[in-house]
């Protein structure tokens, strides 16, 4: 889809007449000058590339996992775990939660040791990952079990520092990947390693390294959301510079302060658009964003089922679904 956005530029001289008269006696002379005006219009008119989709949502969600009675006390992340499962976390709610599509309510599903959890990850064996941004560290919680284990940071037995770690991500080789926010970098773990290495230096890039998305689970790419600015940022291992900056929206606005993000099965990218209180898709290899979803409170995270209905967990601890059409 083209939209056509037009620029024009308007220059204007101005017309001055000057007249002299000069009497005596016997003569007078008569003097006009007159300075000739010039006006130009220039107009530029530029194609703005939004990409076109086969896919809609019903704007009109549907709020499940109980958060209407019971909402999720400052909320932050919502996760889609296999085919019918929702995990819910909240900034110092102590514990993470699950709903399982079409139960009556939500569980515990964790000890009361989470805290300040800003997002939760999963590898392929179902071990779950989450961070506490105050303590500095990250833990890890073995399928179903309550008790987690710190497996890097602060209490841990990894060589290397975190100061204030946000989001995480896995690949297929177990090699954990963690936002270190306020180290302006992502450092990675890999499986049976004894210390944290730096993967990325993003170099004042990145304002607040929030959400982490690896490409695909065998990348050297990752997807890093910025919290604090206005942009999503592809990034190989190892680069000095992203190799793909996203912040424009339908031609006229730019993100603000993006969280959650997630990619479907296409590669087409999902942003939770935190202060603009929208979702934005960008297409598979698209730097220009489209609205798909808008609404009167910031979403914090988003969720895709495996049938890429849309899960957006606002800022007021409500979870809606909005059914792909």
């Amino acid at each position: 889809m083209k939209f056509l956005a037009t620029s024009t530029t308007a220059t204007t001289t101005t017309t001055t007449t000057t007249t002299t008269t000069t009497t005596t006696t016997t003569t007078t002379t008569t003097t006009t000058t007159t300075t000739t005006t010039t006006t130009t219009t220039t107009t530029t008119t530029t194609a703005c590339d939004i990409c076109t989709t086969n896919y809609s949502w019903n704007r009109t969600g549907i709020i499940v996992a109980d958060t209407s009675s019971n909402p999720i006390s400052d909320p932050r992340c919502v996760y889609f775990q296999g085919s019918d499962t929702i995990y819910l976390c909240g900034h110092q709610v102590g514990y993470i939660e699950k709903w399982v599509v079409n139960a009556a309510s939500r569980t515990v599903v964790t000890s009361n040791t989470v805290d300040h959890t800003d997002y939760v990850s999963f590898d392929k064996y179902g071990t779950m990952y989450s961070n506490n941004h105050a303590s500095d560290f990250v833990q890890s919680f073995v399928s179903n079990s309550l008790s987690g284990t710190i497996i890097a940071g602060s209490g841990s037995s990894i060589s290397g520092s975190l100061n204030h770690p946000t989001g995480t991500a896995v690949n297929e080789n177990l090699t954990l990947y963690i936002a270190d926010r306020d180290n302006d970098r992502i450092v990675k773990l890999d499986k049976n390693a004894t210390s944290i290495v730096t993967v990325i230096n993003t170099n004042g890039v990145i304002s607040k390294p929030s959400a982490l998305l690896l490409k695909s689970s065998s990348s050297d790419q990752i997807y890093i959301s910025d919290e604090g600015g206005q942009g999503v940022y592809l990034w190989t291992f190892g680069a000095t510079n992203p190799n793909k900056t996203l912040t424009s929206v339908n031609c006229n606005s730019t993100l603000d302060k993006p969280r959650g993000i997630k990619l479907d099965t296409d590669g087409n990218l999902y942003v939770a658009d935190q202060d603009n209180k929208r979702v934005v898709m960008f297409c598979v290899n698209s730097t220009e964003g489209n609205v798909i979803l808008s609404f009167n409170d910031k979403p914090m995270d988003i969720a895709l089922d495996p049938s890429r209905n849309l899960y957006v967990l606002l800022d007021n601890g409500i979870l809606y679904k909005h059914q792909l059409l």
